[in-house]
């Protein structure tokens, strides 16, 4: 078996780090978060186990199959329960097509004894199908999930392999499966764990849906409404069940839904929550909202949400879906569900609802169905206007503006007469909004027969309903003594329309009464025509000589950019009175209508200026281009407040110019605050030129501020990621992983046409031109590179490699030093030096390589690896297990730790510790090539052989192109070839040996092919003694020798 060595895992390391490079590695975290700090009393138990049987009764109501097996009982000892359970979708995968599945498995403890949750005793199954339950995949290191309030990344977690949980106690495992399928819905999932030596099963959508507390009610005409009111928990889980039972209901033809959550503060998972509302709102349009979420039947044609949560919830686009589809109350939404409904139903069938609907149901025929109903119907309307329930009396108050019985205008007019109050309201506006005008002639006579303090209230509802008869009543209340009234009267002309109404808004402006003038003012100041801006501007410049502006005015005199105000508003800045909200106000009104004749007044007030205005002020002389800003600026970075300081590092970013870099680079070498030197960063990338780029480069290996350094590193990064080369680097990137070379050439000279500062597309084609043998080529890039940027270690680097394939080790020694002179705090330079030794067989000088780069950070797993690999090069296999324990220490989920120390447990024949190894590797990583094709050949040693290659044969396909899977799969067949040597030589036999020979060959000749070219091991590794004799391995060798002389290095 080969193990991947240190030149490979050096070469993947500095493809991996070809953009990003940090000053120093980031240290791995050093703990991981548990959830749970103590384990709850046995009062928590009880708890448990209580919530545990409710859930089952749940179910069995709902005529579901019981969650827990076995059933769960008040005697039972030990039981399983979940929490925090998420469906999601995997982020960095590309095509958003996987999703994983977490969940906090719990053991409560009934017993007298303490017993144990094991990982390993753990199985689950998705869809019928068996679903490996281990430690957390390397593709979801970087993925967070929320947890409650918490957004939490998965990394932090601990997943552990087994918890003891003491007699009443209960403790939990986190359990993550993550090759769910991609299709919209929830898949079934079950878990298992065996405890004690008795199997415990946990359905978790079964679980999940007991959680959901949820009932469902039939309304409305035909039953064609369905509410279904959820009351427990809903999740990204359960919402399978709750979408699953929309779907039953559609299939009995009931297309119109209400989730109703009585709850002021439901127990909603966030991202469930934000995903509702869209879904109601696309509802019918077959649009897909969100992919981790199943999708609700394209047959329904109403969805609609109510409750408290969702009183703020607005259309996201309500110019083009201006419908609501969230409601603070039930009948609300009711209603909205049955709105178009009852607008077609006959006026029998509308009847029929108001008569016998529940309360929510009678509203919305009341409102929505009303237009149908005759005089026939008033008695029922009529009794429904004392209905117990305030809200259809004033949905049959509604009603009665369709109908012009007179017994319809008496209890409108009765109603009227009341102190005011919604039913005053809505029966003056059914007055109002009356088919028949003998409504509106009786709403003018109860109009004058009340009171002004009504009056104000009765025009105030008029003016909603534009009507010309309204004018010339509402002009007459012009002349009211009531000064309340007036404005109400001036608020509805403008609604209604008049054709006297500018007048009536100059004589209103030019009143005595600041009121009058007020609501003049803002009536004008809507109005675009010149007439009415010239009389409110004047109104405006006239207030400003006695009185500070207020936020109207000043939005009105940025609108007109009047410059007559400038020396008025300054005016009132000196004078200090004005309240700290107005005063910003008016700074950007002056920086919005001035000109670059008032810097020189700015200057003069920022002394007394605080922090927030003085931010303002520099932000308006840059904006001006004031000659004074540099000045100012460099003064403001030296200033203690860091408000002012990041907002002239933002004003600086705006100017772009050479100055505005210069500036910032001398902040930069003098500050010691993070926050400064990130906004500076920020700030350089942003404005993007050759100085800008220049500033951050040299801050890499200035001063003595580690943070600051490796900001920089960061910031330059940053600063290539957004170059307007990148997209052509990333192709090239793409194209390199394929080992399609030239093509990435083409795509990295591309992105240098581009953007010709671009080092890492001169480094992309260093290490193509690398790999296509053209040394000279790449050697020139390299230095075409380090003139752009002097002090970049992987150029030297990349020359140090090429010098090594040409055999030039003290030139290549040279330029791996020079790269430690120029970050000799970085560890990967180490690293780099230690294959360098170890191809020079230097292995002393490797180890101690290694070594250097271990003690500037022990959390460097790197260089362990390689430590590790250089041993077993050596055949220290002692020594290199050793590093292997030392690396597990730092990171107990770290892959090649498993993987490396298995292959050095084969190589001392110790197949029993080598299995432990790779089977840990492969409950980390299940598509790792090594923990594969290591796990069969202990199954070889184990005399398991045709598991082995049945094992080998399911995970081939996934691996074709990787050509150390393919050798080792070699292996495998090689030492099922040794096994079978000493067995009596039958035909089925020897048939079986030369299939065997044949597919090992294969695998050998396809290792070849994808890249693999030790032929030197080849020819020693014992797991191939069987095959080397064979003309088939004598003729690949052969050619893998003579391949190696074609590709000769290009001098």
């Amino acid at each position: 078996m080969r193990c991947r060595n240190w030149l490979s895992l050096i070469t993947a390391l500095i493809s991996a780090t070809l953009l990003l490079w940090p000053a120093v590695a980031p240290a791995q975290s050093d703990s991981l978060q548990k959830q749970d700090a103590q384990p709850p009393s046995n009062s928590a138990n009880v708890e448990r186990q209580q919530q545990l049987i409710e859930i089952e009764q749940r179910l069995k109501l709902l005529k579901r199959q019981p969650a827990h097996q076995p059933a769960i009982s008040p005697e039972t000892e030990f039981f399983l329960m979940i929490d925090n359970s998420v469906k999601d979708i995997i982020r960095n995968d590309r095509k958003n097509q996987a999703h994983f599945f977490l969940t906090r498995l719990t053991l409560v403890n009934q017993s007298q004894r303490p017993l144990k949750l094991i990982r390993n005793q753990i199985k689950a199954t998705v869809d019928g199908k068996v679903s490996p339950v281990a430690g957390l995949p390397k593709i979801l290191n970087y993925q967070s999930v929320q947890l409650g309030k918490v957004n939490q990344r998965l990394s932090k977690l601990k997943f552990e392999d087994e918890v003891e949980v003491a007699p009443g106690k209960q403790d939990s495992l986190w359990v993550v499966l993550s090759d769910l399928i991609s299709e919209e819905r929830i898949p079934d999932i079950e878990l298992q764990a065996t405890v004690n030596d008795q199997r415990l099963q946990l359905n978790v959508n079964r679980f999940e849906l007991g959680r959901m507390q949820y009932t469902v009610q039939s309304m409305g005409p035909s039953q064609c409404l369905a509410e279904l009111t959820i009351r427990g928990e809903l999740n990204s889980i359960n919402v399978g069940s709750l979408v699953q039972q929309i779907d039953q209901l559609t299939a009995v033809n009931v297309k119109r839904f209400v989730i109703y959550f009585p709850d002021p503060k439901p127990n909603i998972d966030l991202g469930v929550k934000q995903w509702l509302p869209r879904a109601a709102e696309h509802i019918g349009t077959n649009t897909i909202i969100e992919r981790r979420f199943p999708a609700f039947p394209s047959t329904v044609t109403e969805l609609h949400l109510s409750g408290e949560v969702f009183k703020d919830v607005k259309p996201r686009y309500p110019s083009i879906l201006p419908t609501q589809f969230t409601h603070a109350t039930e009948e609300a939404a009711i209603h909205a569900a049955l709105d178009s409904a009852m607008k077609v139903l006959s006026r029998e069938k509308v009847a029929e609802q108001i008569r016998t609907g529940p309360p929510a149901v009678q509203i919305a025929g009341l409102i929505s169905g009303g237009r149908q109903l005759t005089n026939e119907e008033l008695p029922l309307v009529l009794e429904r206007t004392s209905h117990p329930n305030e809200e259809v009396q004033l949905a049959a108050l509604y009603a009665l503006r369709y109908l012009g019985e007179p017994r319809a205008f008496e209890r409108l007019t009765q109603v009227a007469q009341t102190p005011p109050g919604p039913k005053f309201e809505m029966a003056v506006a059914s007055l109002a909004e009356s088919r028949f005008a003998e409504g509106q002639k009786i709403l003018l006579k109860l109009l004058q027969q009340h009171p002004p303090e009504i009056q104000k209230i009765i025009i105030g509802i008029i003016a909603q309903s534009p009507r010309p008869q309204w004018s010339t009543t509402i002009y007459k209340f012009l002349d009211s003594k009531d000064l309340e009234l007036r404005k109400a009267a001036i608020k509805a002309l403008v609604l209604n329309g008049h054709p006297q109404l500018f007048d009536v808004l100059t004589d209103a402006l030019n009143s005595p009464y600041a009121d009058l003038n007020q609501v003049a003012f803002q009536e004008l100041i809507k109005r675009k025509d010149s007439a009415s801006e010239a009389l409110a501007i004047n109104y405006v410049l006239e207030q400003l000589q006695q009185t500070p502006p207020t936020q109207e005015m000043l939005k009105f005199i940025d609108r007109l950019k009047d410059p007559r105000a400038i020396p008025l508003l300054f005016q009132h800045l000196q004078g200090s009175k004005l309240e700290a909200g107005l005063r910003i106000l008016t700074l950007k009104t002056l920086a919005s209508i001035g000109d670059q004749t008032i810097d020189e007044k700015f200057l003069k007030y920022y002394p007394q200026a605080n922090s927030t205005e003085k931010v303002l002020i520099l932000s308006s002389l840059q904006q001006l281009e004031s000659p004074h800003f540099f000045n100012l600026a460099e003064q403001a970075l030296n200033d203690k407040e860091q408000s002012i300081v990041k907002g002239v590092i933002s004003g600086l970013r705006s100017s772009s110019s050479i100055e505005a870099v210069t500036i910032l680079n001398k902040a930069l070498q003098k500050t010691d605050q993070s926050g400064t030197w990130t906004g500076i960063y920020s700030a350089l990338i942003s404005i993007g030129t050759p100085e800008a780029r220049h500033a951050i480069m040299e801050a890499r290996y200035t001063g003595d501020i580690d943070a600051r350094k490796q900001a920089a590193q960061s910031a330059l990064s940053s600063l290539y990621r957004s170059s307007p080369g990148s997209h052509f680097y990333r192709k090239g990137e793409l194209l390199q992983k394929k080992n399609e070379w030239q093509d990435a050439v083409e795509e990295f000279q591309a992105a240098i046409s581009v953007d010709s500062q671009l080092v890492p597309a001169y480094l992309g084609i260093v290490e193509a031109k690398s790999s296509l043998k053209q040394y000279a080529e790449a050697l020139q890039y390299a230095d075409r590179g380090i003139k752009i940027d002097k002090k970049e270690p992987r150029l030297h680097i990349a020359k140090g490699r090429i010098y090594m394939e040409q055999s030039q080790m003290a030139e290549a020694t040279k330029q791996f030093q020079h790269a430690i002179d120029i970050d000799p705090q970085n560890p990967f330079v180490y690293a780099i030096l230690a294959s360098h030794y170890s191809q020079l067989r230097q292995f002393d000088k490797a180890i101690k390589a290694c070594d250097a780069a271990i003690e500037i950070n022990p959390k460097y797993l790197f260089a362990y690896t390689i430590k590790a690999q250089i041993y077993n090069e050596t055949e220290r296999w002692d020594e290199a297990i050793k590093v292997y324990d030392q690396l597990i220490i730092q990171n107990k989920n770290y892959l090649r730790a498993y993987t490396g120390r298995g292959h050095t447990h084969l190589q001392k024949s110790d197949w029993k510790a080598a299995q432990k190894d790779f089977q840990k590797a492969f409950e980390l990583d299940n598509r790792s090539s090594q923990a594969i094709t290591g796990l069969a050949l202990c199954m070889v040693y184990n005399k398991e052989e045709e598991k082995a290659i049945e094992f080998v044969d399911e995970h081939a396909d996934q691996f074709a192109r990787d050509d150390l899977f393919q050798y080792n799969a070699a292996c495998v067949f090689g030492r099922v070839l040794f096994n079978l040597k000493d067995q009596a030589k039958t035909p089925d036999l020897q048939k079986k040996v030369k299939a065997y020979q044949e597919k090992a060959i294969q695998h050998l000749t396809n290792s070849f092919q994808q890249g693999f070219a030790d032929v030197e091991w080849m020819q020693k590794d014992p797991d191939l003694a069987e095959l080397r004799e064979l003309p088939a391995f004598k003729s690949l060798v052969e050619t893998i020798k003579k391949n190696a002389t074609k590709t000769k290095p290009q001098e």
